[in-house]
């Protein structure tokens, strides 16, 4: 089969794509590059030149990948991320905010740059340098041994990252809580007192009780949003 034929596959109706990502799911060393050179294209096409079909296999490859932890994906689907919003929620819709943050994790090649230059960068959409941010809490979890590194970028974040928006600075106090940084606890008021979170989306006496709830569980996150790990079951995931 080749590269054309299988992204056409992914598109054809015919062709039932719970059957078809079964069969490719046991083939990673043949099928990953030709899904890892669709998401580089993909990371840097206009949307005048994305073809429907490339378009329609995105999320599954996303998703094949991931449970393969193919690290040749790790950039491109960093670099795809941080495309403008409008290309980004025309490529991964919902996932954007929902799943991408696991997919990045999943692909983790031991470097964190792509998801810290990510969770900075000011021509990202807000709501995916979120995800970023999530990433690097994910990873954490899944990679102990980088914990200290994410911290020190977590505890550096205002600094590095000063023009952060608010919907970015709701997901850093997030990081804060899910790792049970007490440390950091003067810093979120801080950024409260200065209005970067909103003083209605939560108050220092709740964030300091969601932080003690991660420090009481033994690290394990209250927020419950990283329960499902990392992508294992691609399959599972989408059916």
């Amino acid at each position: 089969m080749t590269a054309a034929e299988l992204i056409q596959d992914f598109s054809d109706e015919r062709i039932p794509l719970k059957k078809l990502m079964q069969d490719v799911r046991n083939k990673p060393k043949i099928m990953g590059p030709i899904l890892v050179d669709l998401v580089t294209r993909l990371s840097y096409q206009s949307l005048r030149d994305i073809k429907q079909q490339d378009m329609q296999a995105l999320i599954p490859v996303l998703f094949l990948l991931s449970e393969w932890r193919n690290p040749y994906a790790y950039r491109p689907v960093a670099y795809l991320l941080r495309r403008p919003t409008q290309i980004v929620h025309h490529l991964v819709k919902d996932h954007a905010t929902e799943t991408s943050f696991r997919i990045l994790a999943s692909l983790f090649d031991g470097d964190l740059s792509p998801l810290t230059e990510g969770a900075c960068d000011p021509g990202a959409d807000d709501f995916v340098r979120g995800s970023f941010i999530d990433a690097l809490v994910l990873t954490s979890l899944a990679h102990p041994d980088e914990r200290g590194t994410i911290e020190r970028f977590f505890r550096h974040f205002c600094r590095l990252c000063p023009e952060a928006p608010e919907e970015v600075m709701i997901n850093w106090m997030g990081a804060i809580i899910d790792l049970g940084m007490q440390d950091m606890s003067e810093a979120v008021h801080n950024a409260m007192r200065k209005e970067f979170i909103p003083s209605n989306y939560i108050d220092f006496a709740d964030f300091e009780a969601k932080l003690q709830e991660t420090i009481d569980g033994n690290g394990v996150p209250s927020s419950g949003r990283y329960r499902k790990f990392l992508i294992s079951d691609s399959v599972g995931e989408l059916f």
